[in-house]
């Protein structure tokens, strides 16, 4: 019973930070209005490097990926 109860609350946090996400991105999209706002191809591509960074951190996470180790990948 402990892991359907861990499994509900990773639900609900989960569900609630993707969907904060969401809006947080939509958001963001806002700033692509070029009637308020100046900006250069230069600027874009660094935010959606970033952008692109952050979800392969997000995904290694998930799957089980460490953030470093002195050892290669077939020793670990």
């Amino acid at each position: 019973m402990r892991l359907h109860k861990k499994h509900d609350r990773f639900r609900k946090v989960a569900e609630r930070r993707v969907n904060q996400i969401i809006l947080d991105f939509e958001k963001l999209g806002n700033c692509s209005s070029k009637a308020s706002y100046d900006y250069t191809p230069e600027e874009v591509e660094k935010i959606m490097a970033e952008l692109e960074y952050q979800f392969g951190v997000l995904r290694d996470r998930f799957s089980g990926k460490r953030n470093f180790s002195l050892q290669n990948e077939k020793e670990v």
